[in-house]
Order: structure tokens, then sequence, then C-alpha cells
């Protein structure tokens, strides 16, 4: 947590977002009305509830939701009740995962099923099986991964399975070269093409382009369903991750 700490979450640079790092906080803000989020923190019991507050009158003044990501293992211990008593949401808590991928002495075997998309067709695909997955507007993602591709387009790559020319898996593995980590998310299939194997078709893809770029570690935020699959990989349990939201009005 301390490399990751350092790397991703204080030392990350976002296209298409601004970063405004202080002392003892980083946060990244989107040019439009959502994407924007607390990724780094460094607070305890006598600053925290300041902080939170001078957060919430920043982005109130701006008109942005914001999201304010915790790891368990973040100080202080009850940032996330104190984050709900100042009118932050809880979304549901995940599994923050590592693989090393040392551990991976032959390339994964894989299905032709995934295709790599980088146009906004292809990209809007791969959202929109998140957004029939998770019933919920992915619209800021869409912009992120656009941004992403535009300005960096070696540090992604975005799978998408389909079903003739209907998006019905999809995923996406995002690294840089000064870090030692690289982050595998969206990975979704809609509900009627569980079972086929695309999940780990997508996986199997990941570690492989993890493992060709000379990447470390291989990190994930795991829902309770990819949690058994990506734990028969080696991928090891860290801490869990809860995002919380604040609504502007």
């Amino acid at each position: 947590m301390r490399d990751y700490n350092q790397y991703e979450r204080n030392g990350m640079t976002i296209p298409g977002l601004d970063k405004i790092a202080t002392e003892h906080l980083v946060k990244f803000v989107a040019s439009g009305t959502s994407g924007s989020f607390i990724s780094y923190f460094e607070l305890d019991e006598h600053t925290a509830d300041a902080a939170i507050e001078a957060e919430i009158d920043y982005f109130s003044a701006l008109g942005k939701p914001f999201e304010w990501k915790v790891y368990d293992t973040d100080a202080p211990a009850d940032i996330g009740r104190r984050l709900v008593q100042h009118g932050f949401e809880p979304g549901e808590p995940e599994s923050f995962m590592a693989l090393d991928l040392s551990a991976i002495t032959a390339p994964l075997a894989e299905r032709d099923l995934c295709v790599e998309v980088t146009d906004e067709q292809g990209i809007g695909d791969a959202i929109a099986v998140q957004e029939i997955v998770w019933g919920r507007d992915f619209s800021g993602q869409l912009t992120h991964l656009l941004d992403l591709k535009a300005a960096s387009p070696d540090s992604a790559a975005i799978y998408v399975v389909y079903d003739g020319s209907t998006p019905v898996s999809a995923a996406w593995i995002v690294s840089t070269d000064d870090s030692p980590f690289a982050g595998i998310w969206g990975g979704a299939t809609v509900a009627r093409y569980r079972g086929k194997g695309y999940y780990s078709a997508l996986l199997h893809k990941r570690i492989n382009d993890a493992r060709r770029k000379g990447v470390a570690y291989l990190i994930i935020d795991a829902s309770p369903m990819s949690r058994p699959i990506v734990e028969k990989y080696g991928f090891k349990f860290v801490t869990t991750t809860t995002p919380y939201s604040y609504e502007t009005s």
C-alpha cells in the first residue's frame, strides 16, 4: 500500500483532469460535471473534518459532484463515518487485490474473442456493457477513456467481446511507464452471456498485456462476483476500498 499510494494515488496524472496537490491531499478535477475525485489524503482525527468541509466547499463552488475513495488502511480509521456525517453517500465496498506478476511464468492461453477498441464507437461499446450490467450512467468514464486514449494511446488497452455486433462483455487495463502497477478495470459481462468464459478471456488478455509491458503488480477493485475468479490466478487480498460520493446542489 505504501508503494501504491506513492505511485498511483499520489504520483499519478490523468489526461483530461486537473491535478491539484496540497500538503495533505490530492484531488483531480474534471472539466465536465462528472469524474472529479479525491485520490489521496494524509489526515488524522484533528484535521479530517476541516479537510472534508474544505473539499465540499471547493466542489460546491464549482457545481461539481465528486468521489472520495477510501481504503481501510487510510487514516483516520473512521474517515468513512466522518464522510457520511458530512453528507457523502457510501457505495458498495470492493476488495482491493494485487497480483505479483513474477508468479506468472508463461503467457496464459488466449481465446480469439477479445476485440481491442480504440475509436469512440468501440469505447462506447465497452461503456454500454458497464451501463447494462450496473444500471447507471457511465458517461464520465467514457469521457475519461476517450481523453486517455487521445493523450496517451499506449497507456490503456480496452477490450470488448461481441455477440455478432452486440457488445456483451468488456474490460480494460491502464498503466504508466513510471509505475510498477497496472490496473485492470471494468470487467463485466451482460447477465445472459455469463458462464461462457468471457470474463476469464478478458482477464487472460490483460495479464498477458501486463507481462509484456514488464509490469510488476496488477491490481483490481474486485466485486464479490469477481473476487473468487481472480483469486484462482493468484490475486491476493490487500484491503477493502469504498467509494463515497457527494452530490453538490
